[in-house]
């Protein structure tokens, strides 16, 4: 299918994981990618992975908490390609620990990346996305947007998983009679991410004491993980393109059935 051709978008996080499979099912399908992640290198391999197979894209390298950052994002990928008709808001961190011994420098952290980072993103990427007659907003949530499971311990994260799914609803309500519209997705397990590795990277100068407690293993019905390109990355497809065309303020969970256990 080539349901995106003629479209341009943004995937932050786009590196690695659930975001590099958007990039390559967008590509895929047509639609010009701008591969932004806080990690160039990755997004550079990702961009080579799409060039190869005849798609165009291009490296962008952001922080999407730092808002300076994120404009010149967008205005690159405007450089590049003359419009902007989609945004993944997918880039985020994992945060850990009791909420009596998380420090606000990590509260911050982890908030500014999962819940401050996709807020920005949207907010420079609306106006273009308007210009150009409307478009669409994928956010990645988490099932903990919508269960703590009995690991908890991990406030930051849920509250930020929490978050978007509220910054999707909004952006679908204040923007739609604009041609806007926004959803998100609730992932569960994947079975390609880095996730894990980059948040221990990102906290590597954390103040707060990890918590140990015992995790339960996850069951799910469907008794594996998702597939990032072939399973979430044709889910961001579809809700980017017009057969989507009447979804908006919706979250979708691409879980495996977790959230139905």
């Amino acid at each position: 299918m080539r349901r995106l051709e003629g479209k341009t978008v943004i995937v932050t996080g786009g590196g690695s994981g659930i975001g590099r499979g958007a990039c390559l099912r967008i590509a895929d399908e047509g639609g010009a990618v701008g591969v932004a992640d806080i990690r160039r290198p990755l997004a550079e391999a990702v961009v080579a992975e799409i060039d190869a197979a005849g798609g165009r894209a291009i490296a962008l390298a952001c922080d999407v908490s730092q808002e300076p950052q994120v404009r010149k994002m967008v205005d690159d990928t405007l450089g590049a390609f003359g419009s902007l008709h989609g945004l993944v808001a997918n880039a985020g961190t994992a945060g850990s620990g009791w909420i009596h011994e998380t420090t606000l420098e990590d509260w911050h952290f982890v908030l500014g990346v999962n819940l401050t980072g996709p807020f920005l993103c949207a907010k420079h990427a609306l106006p273009p996305m308007i210009e150009a007659g409307g478009g669409s907003i994928v956010i990645t949530s988490s099932i903990a947007g919508s269960v703590i499971g009995a690991g908890g311990a991990a406030a930051s994260y849920a509250v930020s998983k929490h978050g978007v799914i509220g910054l999707a609803k909004q952006i679908a309500v204040d923007y739609g009679a604009q041609g806007i519209r926004a959803n998100a997705i609730q992932p569960a397990a994947v079975d390609e991410t880095n996730l894990g590795k980059h948040a221990a990277e990102d906290r590597a100068g954390s103040t707060t004491p990890a918590a140990r407690l015992p995790r339960p293993k996850s069951w799910l019905p469907i008794r594996r993980a998702g597939k990032v390109k072939d399973e979430y990355g044709a889910t961001i497809a579809f809700l980017l393109s017009d057969d989507a065309g009447y979804i908006t303020g919706a979250t979708l969970a691409v879980d495996g059935g977790y959230l139905a256990t």
